[in-house]
Formats: structure tokens, sequence, C-alpha cells
């Protein structure tokens, strides 16, 4: 057998060594800093852990703050400086009247990681709609970003499909809209309402940025009812096949099926952390 046949295997042990050391530190809780930075005329929260030559930025996913990463923020602070931050409207974050489409959300991510003096390149994370965002940040910014991780984000092409395909998944989509829109979840509804627009761009992102990136897919979690876990169900199906086909048309992109969850940072967070330190090598 030939050295290089054995490099994968040293790299995957090396890459399970360092996971474990990671993993290890989580119960030694790091410092966060806060940070406030003024944007268009409304405060921008974000909050700094760790240090290191790698700086890691997190985007949470509608109706979700910076808490959503806290499973997994303290242990890549062990390596490297990771980034959270809440959008307008979200915990302490001032709303604002701007339109909270993906370019809107972009601009103003970079806007306030110069000004809160967190220099490029990033890493950057995105789940579920914050996928979408940080893939509109990477395609209006690609010089900035080094490594994309995209965790069970929303596959804008799905949406079609579950109209043609699954008329009660829609009718469920059309119970939570209400809810939100009836609600004071001020961030949320105002990103709902930028929904499609947000979904759009994401899409005319592609092809503006080669950068490598990691693809995680939830199996399961979504649909309703007793058939949620089951990732047979249309929904998981659907929305597991449309990433696939993502995937497969972005050369720079791998991806990975996860035995999760929509949330995999709270449910599997060895596996988002794996994936950064991945990238991070």
């Amino acid at each position: 057998m030939r050295i290089e046949d054995f490099r994968p295997l040293v790299f995957s042990i090396i890459l399970a060594i360092l996971s474990s050391a990671v993993l290890a530190q989580t119960s030694a809780v790091t410092r966060t800093d806060t940070i406030q930075v003024n944007v268009d005329n409304h405060t921008i929260f974000l909050y700094s852990k760790g240090k290191g030559m790698h700086t890691i930025v997190m985007e949470a996913g509608l109706g979700a703050s910076h808490n959503c990463w806290r499973a997994v923020d303290n242990a890549l602070s062990a390596n490297a400086r990771v980034i959270t931050y809440d959008r307008p409207g979200y915990l302490s974050s001032d709303s604002c009247q701007k339109t909270r489409d993906a370019v809107t959300v972009a601009q103003e991510l970079r806007q306030a990681l110069q000004k809160a003096g967190v220099n490029p390149p990033y890493v950057l994370v995105g789940w579920s709609l914050g996928g979408s965002f940080a893939r509109v940040f990477c395609g209006l910014f690609p010089d900035d970003v080094k490594g994309l991780v995209l965790v069970d984000p929303a596959p804008e092409e799905s949406y079609a499909r579950f109209e043609k395909e699954s008329p009660e998944a829609m009718q469920e989509d059309s119970f939570y809209f209400k809810e939100v829109f009836s609600s004071s979840r001020i961030g949320e509804k105002a990103e709902l309402h930028a929904f499609s627009m947000s979904m759009d761009q994401a899409r005319k992102s592609d092809g503006k940025y080669t950068i490598p990136g990691i693809l995680l897919i939830a199996t399961h979690g979504k649909g309703f009812g007793r058939y949620v876990n089951d990732p047979g169900n249309i929904v998981n199906r659907i929305w597991a096949e449309e990433l696939v086909k993502w995937a497969n048309k972005n050369p720079t992109i791998n991806y990975r099926l996860v035995e999760s969850g929509h949330h995999i940072a709270k449910e599997r967070p060895e596996i988002v952390i794996n994936a950064v330190l991945e990238l991070m090598k």
C-alpha cells in the first residue's frame, strides 16, 4: 500500500483527536465579551468568545437568537475566536424599519463586524434561514470568507415541490405564518415578510464565490405530526433531496447526511464542531 493511501485515515484520526480535545474543554466556560455597535442608526449586539488565528462567525436561523449556538460556540472558542450575534429585533438588538432580506442582513453583518474590529477572513456558519444569509454574504464579500458551514439550511427549491407534492405541509406553514404575523416577535416577523426575497437572493448568490464548504443535512425533524422524525416522510425527503441537488451543483461544497432533527447544533453538536474544525484545518 502506498503512503498516499494512509493520508485520509491519518487525517480522520487527527480530526477525531482534535475534536475530543475541544469537547473536553467545554466544561471550562470561556468568557464572553459583549460588543455593541451602531449600524444604520440601530444597535446590534455581538458576542465574542476565545481567540486564535481563525475567526468563526455564526448566523442563527429564523426566530432564533445567538443562544442557538450555545452547544458549540464554547467548544470552538478553545481554538478560535467565535462571534455570534443577534439580528435586529432579537433580544437586545434594536428593531429597524429596513426590509429584512438576506442582502440587507449580510451588509449589516459586515458593517457590524468592521465596527467591532473583527477582521476577515471568516469561517462562516449558517443554520436554517441563516444559511441563506451566509450564502448571500459569501456572494457579496467572497474575499472576506475562507470557509462555509451550512447547517440544514432552508432549500429554496423545495417550496414549489411542497405546494405540488404535499399541500398539507404548506397548510401547516400557513398556520405558522399567521401565528408569527399576529405575535410580538418583531425580528422573526420582519424576516418572514422578506422570506421569498431572501430565498431568491440566496439562489442568485451561487456561482459568485468558490469557498470550500460543508453542508450538513438533517435526515428528519421537518414536517408535522407523528411522522416528523421519519426520514421517509415527504417533507423530510424533499428537503434532503433538494439540498443534495444544490450541493451537487456547487463543486466546492461537500455534503453529509446527519441523523438529527433540524437543530443539528443542539442535537448533535459534535457534528457541527467537527465540520468547522475540518475547514479550519
